[in-house]
């Protein structure tokens, strides 16, 4: 009797010990099952990103190569710059350059009547202390209009001849100026056609290209990238 009571003590603690170590292995494997799907769902993610950044990639490189460079001649654009300003830019089709041209020759223009104004003011006193015949002085002093001051002075012939100087000299510079803008606007223009129509395709050129890469870090990132080729 007391053997049998050992004997079944011992059958209970084996089989207690089994269910034990059965739960154990049952817990460790699953934890390496959710261990597991949890790596199969980040490398599911990261290929998904990784897909997506290689579409985007694609998209790009697509739009880049089915935007047609437009076949400009530099000549011509000069050429139409010259006849009216701005003319050029719009045949490069560079619209966004047009208020600077006309803002430049505007103001030019608006320095041009400025100075212009007052050489009037002071030129018509001056030829009227003078015989146009003769070319004798008929006086020493005459009326002028300050604008400035919006009054008129008496001024010798000295101070009238010395401002109407002053104001046809600055006239005169703006009126080069005008002419500078306006050159400057056609170089301009022959510039950018032969820069927009610049082949880069010789032995060794360098390209501007859209990026986008990938890694652990950083995830997805768009961006450009200079590519020198060397054939």
């Amino acid at each position: 009797m007391k053997k049998s009571g050992i004997f079944i003590g011992l059958l209970v603690l084996g089989a207690v010990v089994g269910v034990e170590a059965q739960q154990t292995a049952t817990d460790s494997l699953q934890k390496r099952f959710s261990q597991l799907s949890k790596v199969m769902d980040t490398l599911r993610l990261d290929t998904l990103k990784k897909a997506q950044v290689v579409k985007l990639k694609d998209s790009l490189a697509k739009e880049v190569t089915k935007k047609p460079i437009p076949k400009l001649n530099p000549k011509k654009a000069a050429y139409y710059s010259l006849m009216f300003p701005g003319l050029g830019q719009v045949y490069n089709r560079q619209y966004w350059k047009m208020p600077f041209v006309y803002a430049g020759l505007g103001t030019v223009v608006y320095f041009i009547r400025y100075f212009n104004i007052r050489y009037q003011d002071f030129l018509q006193p001056y030829f009227a202390s003078y015989d146009l015949t003769t070319g004798k002085q008929l006086r020493t002093e005459a009326e002028v209009y300050i604008r400035a001051q919006k009054q008129s002075r008496t001024l010798t012939i000295d101070q009238i001849t010395k401002g109407k100087d002053f104001y046809r000299r600055y006239r005169d510079l703006n009126i080069v100026l005008l002419a500078g803008v306006w050159a400057l606007a056609a170089v301009e223009a022959n510039v950018a056609a032969h820069l927009i129509t610049f082949d880069m395709s010789e032995d060794i050129s360098l390209r501007i290209q859209p990026d986008a890469q990938y890694n652990a870090f950083t995830r997805g990132v768009v961006g450009a990238k200079a590519v020198f080729i060397i054939k």
